[in-house]
């Protein structure tokens, strides 16, 4: 079976300027939709090795914090990185809390490598009660920029392990079904969400 989840450790570390710049970028809107909203818990589904829960962590250390990922090596490093928080092994498409978890639900650079994103998403909805931060890669941008950098040409651009695709429109409309959106922000070259949980979904 495919895997989950999916290291960013070094993407999130690299030494690369223009990277950097680019995950700083990310890092920063992430920090500024967090903070347009009100939240006593957060969960990370797939938070890796918890770089986003640890960003925001520093800004509100009162908060109480949790995480799921597959890989377990990455979550011991995560458990080093924020030891206060609550981390669990498991899997997207059966997150292991109950419904109406958290107040607020991560979900950054995961749902393009899931076999089932449909399923993925309704599980999000399913734990969080009441906001959603999300992000895919914007596609066709992703592949465009891969192929500039002369990376995965015989894939036509595409990232090893994306299985899935959206543009901005596409991915919107996607989240629509079971969220009602509040912002959209496309930090270069992603597609971030911020969203409210649906009462009713399709």
């Amino acid at each position: 079976m495919a895997k989950t989840f999916r290291s960013t450790h070094a993407k999130y570390l690299t030494s690369n300027p223009i990277s950097r710049y680019l995950v700083s970028s990310f890092f920063l809107e992430v920090e500024r939709m967090a903070s347009s909203i009100e939240y006593k818990s957060v969960l990370d589904v797939g938070c890796g090795e918890a770089h986003l829960l640890s960003l925001l962590s520093k800004k509100n250390p009162d908060r109480q914090y949790y995480a799921i990922d597959n890989d377990e090596k990455e979550l011991a490093k995560a458990k080093e990185n924020l030891p206060f928080c609550e981390f669990i092994v498991g899997s997207i498409h059966k997150i292991p809390f109950p419904d109406n978890f958290a107040d607020f639900v991560i979900n950054t650079e995961v749902l393009e490598h899931v076999e089932h994103p449909e399923t993925a998403i309704e599980e999000l909805h399913r734990v969080s009660s009441h906001y959603l931060m999300i992000s895919v890669p914007r596609e066709p941008l992703w592949r465009i920029l891969n192929i500039l950098r002369f990376h995965y040409w015989n894939d036509l651009g595409n990232t090893p392990g994306h299985v899935n695709h959206w543009s901005r429109r596409s991915f919107v409309t996607l989240l629509s079904r079971w969220f009602s959106i509040l912002q959209i922000k496309n930090p270069y070259p992603w597609t971030l969400v911020l969203c409210e949980k649906s009462k009713y979904c399709e």
